[in-house]
């Protein structure tokens, strides 16, 4: 007799089995979660932000609560753990009790906090006080100000190097936040001290920044923003040296040497500071340039700006440079110039001058205006950027030499009236 045995196995391919376990299986879960949902918990509730009202009265004479958005509440409520879970700081509501136009003059005020529910959620109660139970503002008028910064940096540096004043990462700072406070700073500043004698650029890094008052307190930051709170500081150790001072000319004859005209510079030598990599390559400066347009035998005395380069700076008195030129050897003589010509003119148009010549002052080598005549002489009237233009405008009039006079040039600018018409198809 063959006898059948039990395989439990078996059973999970049925499905009228496999329905009868998940329905009790479903039935067991739903059991443990209601039981577990049902239950009484507590949880803390924090980080609830204050809110602290004014009356209309206040606002409109221009108070401002200040001290509120640095204080968080936090309060303990109870309830079923599924209500619980979806609880935030958005659905408990503390305020600054208050009793009606409480507040309305600056000053400190002490009030009472209060909670209550502030959602749809109301399975729930409010199990302790609201923590803190009291709260100190500031009631004042808002102002905002801008203060410069001042390094109060500490160091020794070798006295053969130059220091120049300390640079700040920021110059100034915005203050904002009640107006006493901000009424009462008289400066603001950083401090560091570097230990050592310094003979190398010093870099201080995240300093904070001091609000004083007039007997020079510390003003305490609180209830203010700062627009920056933290500085970088520079102490620049600049390597120092003698250097000449070299003029420099624009406009200068083709066949002119400059050298060849004697002249004098006061000063001759000045003296500058610089980074040892800077200052190394820098053997004189320039001055800025001087048109010979404007040197003729009266006018030779010129007082040019001293150019400096990049990251050098002048330790002497003056900026400007007196560069005296000796035209001994030059003389001035008045010349007509009738050919006139005109470059760069736009096709399809023409260009004329209204007066067939020109007098310009020529200032050159006795040499050369002995033999100067109007034929070496010629003024050059540039068309570009008028091509749109037709009518009768006045245009600067360039004066050019032939080779014999190539040593010459014109005192002083002139111009030409000038007609464009478009030409006759």
């Amino acid at each position: 007799m063959k006898i059948n045995r039990f395989n439990l196995g078996r059973l999970f391919y049925n499905n009228k089995v496999v329905m009868l376990f998940s329905v009790v299986f479903a039935f067991i879960f739903w059991v443990i979660l209601s039981t577990s949902a049902s239950e009484s918990t507590t949880k803390l509730i924090s980080d609830i932000p204050i809110q602290v009202a004014l009356s209309e009265s206040a606002k409109d004479s221009g108070l401002t609560v200040f001290g509120v958005d640095e204080i968080k509440a936090e309060i303990s409520v109870t309830g079923n753990r599924l209500i619980l879970g979806q609880l935030s700081k958005n659905d408990i509501l503390v305020t600054a009790a208050q009793s009606a136009n409480m507040i309305n003059s600056t000053g400190k005020y002490t009030l009472e906090l209060s909670a209550k529910k502030n959602s749809i959620l109301n399975d729930y109660e409010l199990a302790s006080s609201v923590s803190p139970k009291f709260v100190t503002v500031v009631v004042d008028r808002f102002r905002s100000q801008v203060f410069d910064i001042t390094p109060n940096i500490k160091f020794s540096a070798n006295p053969d190097y130059f220091v120049p004043p300390i640079a700040l990462s920021d110059s100034q700072v915005e203050i904002s936040g009640p107006e006493s406070v901000v009424s009462s700073i008289v400066s603001v500043s950083v401090e560091g001290n570097i230990p050592g004698t310094l003979s190398r650029t010093a870099y201080l890094n995240d300093l904070p920044i001091n609000l004083l008052d007039a007997a020079g307190n510390k003003i305490n930051t609180t209830n203010l923003t700062l627009s920056v709170t933290r500085l970088n500081a520079t102490v620049a150790i600049l390597q120092r040296k003698f250097v000449s001072v070299k003029p420099e000319f624009t406009g200068v004859p083709s066949g002119l040497n400059v050298k060849s005209i004697p002249f004098s510079v006061t000063p001759a030598k000045i003296e500058i500071a610089a980074p040892a990599d800077v200052i190394g390559k820098i053997s004189d400066v320039s001055l800025d340039p001087i048109d010979f347009s404007q040197i003729n035998l009266d006018n030779y005395q010129f007082e040019p700006e001293v150019k400096l380069p990049s990251d050098c700076r002048s330790l002497s008195s003056t900026t400007h440079a007196t560069v005296k030129m000796n035209l001994l050897g030059f003389q001035s003589r008045t010349v007509t110039v009738k050919d006139v010509r005109f470059k760069n003119v736009p096709d399809g148009k023409s260009a004329t001058a209204s007066s067939a010549s020109l007098n310009i002052t020529v200032i050159g080598p006795i040499t050369q205006l002995r033999t100067l005549s109007d034929g070496d002489v010629s003024a050059e009237i540039d068309l570009s950027g008028k091509e749109d233009f037709i009518g009768r405008t006045e245009m600067p009039a360039k004066i050019a030499f032939s080779s014999g006079a190539n040593k010459c040039w014109a005192y002083g600018s002139y111009g030409l009236t000038v007609s464009v018409v478009k030409n006759n198809v």
